[in-house]
């Protein structure tokens, strides 16, 4: 390939990380100021609920004029450009979509991309018998390799995002990385050490059945195990 045949795809790369240095920058303070509450409610939708608020917050101080936009909560996945009518996934909601246009794509039908974060509770197994750590693998992990969601169709990279309530997290990775096993998925990688006070980063490589893989999927573990917890 000639290197003028070549740039638009190095610019392209090029695009995108700096994009998603931001939106790792953007949910990584987003975590840090939920964790400042002097309360939070326990379950997931209304620490998904917070975390809106905070995104909020951090998009103003890291892009105060509003060149990445906003991301999206609880909408539909976007319409896959490969078929010629609605498809049974597109109905699916991931937790949040930062959605862009490809700048690198070949025609407009493409043009649509989508990171997707989808955010999950870890720790033991609550007073009902729910299992979170299962359930970040079942209800998280696993929506961005099964063919029912695909979640993240035609990207490369996503998110998961943990709420760490209970259990060490040396523990809940060991647990989870059991279930991903049973999947035949591989296991999640701690990038680092575990930040008890901020925002830990691990890292997945996940392969699938549909474009694009593999996929780079990356944790972002927040430990509220010390932040008085609300219950309904």
């Amino acid at each position: 390939m000639s290197g003028k045949a070549s740039r638009p795809s190095l610019i392209q790369r090029r695009f995108w990380s700096r994009r998603r240095a931001y939106y790792e920058a953007v949910f990584n303070l987003a975590l840090l100021l939920l964790r400042e509450r002097k309360e939070l409610w326990a379950d997931e939708p209304n620490l998904v609920r917070e975390l809106r608020f905070t995104t909020v917050t951090a998009r103003r101080k890291l892009d105060p004029e509003g060149h990445f936009g906003s991301p999206c909560f609880e909408a539909q996945n976007p319409p896959d450009p490969d078929a010629d009518c609605v498809q049974p996934f597109e109905h699916k909601r991931p937790d949040i979509q930062w959605r862009h246009d490809d700048e690198g794509a070949e025609d407009d039908r493409h043009r649509e991309k989508s990171f997707v974060i989808e955010c999950k509770r870890l720790g033991a197994k609550t007073a009902s018998g729910w299992d979170l750590n299962e359930q970040y693998v079942s209800g998280g992990i696993a929506r961005f390799v099964s063919l029912e969601h695909k979640y993240g169709h035609h990207m490369s990279e996503g998110m998961m995002i943990g709420f760490i309530q209970s259990m060490e997290p040396t523990v809940t990775l060991s647990i989870l990385n059991r279930h991903l096993a049973a999947r035949a998925l591989a296991p999640i990688q701690l990038d680092g050490s575990f930040i008890t006070d901020g925002v830990s980063c691990l890292k997945h490589e996940l392969v699938r059945g549909f474009c694009v893989t593999p996929f780079q999927l990356a944790h972002r573990w927040l430990d509220i195990r010390k932040v008085p917890q609300r219950v309904n």
